[in-house]
């Protein structure tokens, strides 16, 4: 077989059932080899980077190794924003770049990029096939590193390599091994179990490192008596709507998480890695539990770590919890928690025009699917659905994480839909994120993918005027001119729908489940409706005055 034919082998033993990318010269050796087999299928996108969100959505929901390609030089570089999501947010990705002829490298051909320096930073691996000899372990290689560190491999393939001959060492290519679940160590257990009966007023930070652990960490929760407070990307494991969740941290989080965290006598912190430090505890004692040592005290002075995963970590404490503890601590934040959700449900009730975007949320999470995949894009639709969409179990939700990378939704929820064509995937997007790849909305057309795309209307980067403002700065730059959003849907092949009234958000999400095909909802939203954080700091209200005042005024 070729080098092109066995990398597809390889990579269809591990799991991989879709190459996302846009053919190319420097790639048709792999293309080709595609085009003579049935494992893979290839999915022709309309820019290299939404190839490689699409990858990362899949690994991101999967867990399985999801790959990409792209041609020489722009092909590759196209690649990276995307790929870069998949490493901040550990997914397992493969990236297959072409490349220029051998005799050509260092040269400055046409269309040459040093692409092993280019990927040194994003990538595990990344190597150069050069040899016939060299592929079969270099392609098991970039397996292996991409499964067992959980993030990104990339092969560079010179085009006059792709097609040459070679064979297995054995008859067939053998999947990677995958790590298992792994347990702490016994005497670091019974230590955390000494600090979780010493304490009070325990609560507990879930991240996305709970995926898989849901009842394990309900199960460690009602033990102890403790709140549960979830990160964003821990949302589809446990949100609001289970008793023990108080709700989200952060600047898109609210009061109650806030509440907890400063009030805490033990925090126990289970798969997160939550970043904003201003939001953790002044001083309290900390148990943390991460499945990567490296990620222990990282974030916050630890007192006890313990290196596992959550399943299996959280049962192994529950078991040793023999203390009947008071439930005042979580009842008095369950509280402030319906207050909160009051207040919320006003909002999201809201018949103001333009449509207050808390209603467009709980619209949508009344009539979504129990098995429905929401991909979010990065703005205020990320504040507004961390805060008013509410799911239940079963439900999936992903963004870009660490990267808040603008474009993801769309890409993503193409990804999402070809890994799970029984669900209904949902892509939430402000108009600016999605203008930015929303070509690749003829790719869902293509491949009939059945997609439904909220379009956020507010002609406006709602999330930056938002940030220049509490700095003290004018609004200034955030105004966008947008197309008929619905046009553009019909115009692609797809059905388009265009929302102005809050009455009718609800009759226009119904028809666009029930339709079936590849729909965009272009809804109206209020550009001026704010993102109130949990907590208003003085200076971030003196900052906001001032902008206002600048707006108001026009003064430098």
């Amino acid at each position: 077989m070729t080098i092109a034919q066995m990398i597809l082998k390889v990579l269809a033993a591990n799991g991989v059932r879709h190459l996302f990318g846009i053919p190319g010269d420097a790639i048709n050796d792999i293309t080709d080899a595609v085009r003579r087999q049935d494992q893979l299928t290839f999915i022709q996108v309309r820019h290299e980077e939404a190839g490689a969100f699409a990858a990362s959505a899949q690994a991101k929901l999967t867990g399985q190794l999801a790959a990409c390609v792209g041609t020489a030089g722009p092909g590759g570089i196209h690649l990276l924003n995307g790929l870069y999501d998949a490493q901040l947010d550990h997914a397992p990705v493969i990236a297959i770049t072409g490349q220029v002829a051998t005799g050509y490298i260092g040269t400055q051909q046409h269309q040459e990029v040093h692409l092993e320096r280019l990927f040194a930073d994003v990538a595990v691996y990344s190597q150069t096939i050069i040899s016939a000899e060299q592929a079969p372990s270099v392609i098991m290689e970039a397996c292996r590193a991409a499964i067992a560190h959980r993030g990104v491999a990339h092969i560079s393939l010179p085009t006059n390599v792709a097609g040459l001959q070679t064979s297995f060492a054995h008859s067939l290519p053998r999947a990677v091994s995958r790590v298992g679940q792994i347990v702490p160590d016994q005497n670091d257990c019974r230590g955390a179990v000494d600090l979780l009966h010493q304490a009070e007023h325990i609560a507990i930070l879930a991240g996305i490192g709970c995926v898989g652990a849901r009842e394990e960490l309900i199960a460690f929760a009602e033990a102890v008596k403790a709140p549960i407070i979830r990160t964003l990307k821990a949302k589809e494991v446990i949100d609001d709507q289970h008793p023990l969740c108080i709700g989200g941290l952060g600047l898109l989080g609210g009061r109650p998480a806030v509440k907890a965290m400063d009030s805490c006598d033990l925090l126990v912190m289970v798969g997160s890695d939550f970043p904003y430090r201003d939001f953790y505890p002044k001083s309290t004692r900390v148990i943390q539990i991460d499945n990567e040592a490296t990620r222990i005290g990282k974030r916050y002075p630890v007192d006890i770590g313990l290196v596992g995963h959550a399943g299996p970590t959280l049962a192994a404490l529950t078991e040793r919890i023999d203390r009947i503890r008071s439930d005042r601590f979580l009842k008095d934040l369950q509280n402030d928690k319906q207050k909160m959700l009051a207040r919320q449900r006003k909002e999201e009730e809201s018949d103001a025009r333009p449509i207050a975007p808390p209603r467009v949320f709980s619209t949508l999470a009344e009539l979504a699917p129990e098995n429905a995949i929401f991909v979010c894009d990065t703005g205020t639709v990320t504040a507004w659905s961390a805060r008013h969409l509410r799911l239940t179990p079963g439900q999936r939700y992903i963004l870009s994480g660490n990267l808040a990378s603008m474009a993801f939704a769309l890409p993503g929820a193409l990804g999402a839909q070809l890994a799970y064509p029984e669900r209904r995937v949902f892509a939430l997007a402000g108009d600016g994120a999605f203008t930015m790849l929303m070509g690749d909305f003829v790719t869902a057309v293509k491949y009939e993918l059945p997609i439904v795309v909220l379009v956020l209307n507010n002609a406006k980067l709602g999330f930056i005027k938002l940030e220049q403002e509490v700095k003290g700065l004018p609004e200034w730059g955030t105004e966008l001119t947008n197309p008929d959003f619905a046009a553009f849907a019909r115009a692609c092949g797809g059905v388009g729908f265009r929302v102005e009234r809050p009455e009718d958000l609800a009759p226009t999400m119904e028809k666009a489940i029930a339709a079936g095909k590849p729909t965009v909802i272009d809804i109206f939203v209020d550009p001026e409706v704010l993102i109130m954080p949990p907590e208003i700091k003085f200076s971030q209200a003196v900052g906001f005055t001032l902008a206002k005042l600048r707006e108001l005024f026009g003064h430098e």
